[in-house]
């Protein structure tokens, strides 16, 4: 297997999602807080999107974390937003994106309004990434895996200029603040992926048992009821699910409520399909993006 030589960890790709900015601060103050983690690789930090953190917002002109799929990094004029400069910067830094990057893991703290838990999300079935998610899984009892195919020189996540990397989704919590024990378990998660690279490093991490885990695969994107495209929303999530992110969602159960009180049900999938389990639930930054959630569905591994 592979050595883990190079580790970034990355925090503010979106500017108001602050537990990920404070820990790259905390850690680029305080490097003893990190620096025995993995002595065997060179751990660098990043505060991905400078301009939002000043600006306590998700961006200023652009989704950074939209921003990285090839075509964007390779367009030929110089772009006028600042997070498609501020990509391709990132892109030269820690890649170039493809086999030829520096980076051999990169770890992305966010936060999410969904009472998501620790959610790691993996876009690749990664021999690292899986065995150590599954270890924190044990570990933490709020943690969680959300596995996201993606083609990586199409997908437009930071992560992806990587080998490999995890996108850590913590919630619920409110953007542009702070959550004292939802920073605490984060910086715990992130110092422990650290861990399980140096242990990975020794080879003592790939002779452990495989470890039985839940895994929650996207499906597709939800929109919320609308009379047509770029229309006001008509419905709200209906409250008997706010708040049930990886909890099963079954056909006929309650969806959405409009807003003069009438019921949506959830009508199964084109696919026959009567049961997923839905995640960033009401997620507020993706109002924007028409997702009312994700839905996903669930099976038991052996990681």
């Amino acid at each position: 297997m592979s050595l883990i030589k190079n580790i970034v960890v990355a925090g503010g790709t979106h500017g108001n999602e602050r537990t990920g900015v404070r820990l790259v601060e905390k850690w680029m103050e305080h490097p003893e807080c990190y620096s025995s983690c993995c002595p065997s690789a060179k751990v660098e930090l990043v505060l991905s999107n400078p301009e939002a953190v000043r600006l306590n917002r998700r961006y200023r002109d652009h989704d950074l974390n939209r921003a990285f799929s090839q075509v964007c990094l390779d367009m030929g004029a110089e772009p006028e937003e600042y997070e498609f400069r501020r990509a391709r910067e990132l892109n030269r830094i820690y890649g170039p994106k493809g086999t030829g990057t520096k980076t051999d893991l990169l770890l992305d703290v966010h936060n999410t309004g969904a009472n998501m838990g620790l959610c790691l999300i993996l876009s690749a079935r990664d021999p690292f990434t899986m065995k150590a998610s599954a270890v924190l899984t044990q570990e933490f009892k709020d943690a969680w895996i959300y596995y996201q195919p993606e083609e990586r020189s199409m997908s437009p996540y930071f992560g992806t200029v990587a080998n490999a990397d995890v996108c850590i989704e913590i919630g619920p919590q409110q953007h542009g603040t702070l959550d004292a024990r939802l920073f605490e378990e984060s910086e715990s998660l992130v110092r422990r992926y650290l861990e399980l690279a140096e242990d990975w490093n020794r080879g003592e991490l790939q002779k452990r048992a495989p470890i039985q885990v839940e895994v929650f695969t996207q499906l597709r994107d939800l929109g919320y009821p609308k009379a047509w495209a770029g229309a006001p929303i008509e419905a709200m999530i209906h409250p008997d699910l706010l708040g049930r992110d990886f909890g099963e969602l079954k056909k006929g159960d309650k969806l959405f409520r409009t807003f003069d009180g009438k019921d949506i049900l959830y009508q199964g999938e084109a696919d026959g399909r009567e049961s997923v389990w839905p995640i960033f639930i009401n997620e507020p930054a993706y109002y924007e993006k028409d997702i009312a959630m994700s839905l996903t569905v669930r099976t038991v591994e052996e990681w």
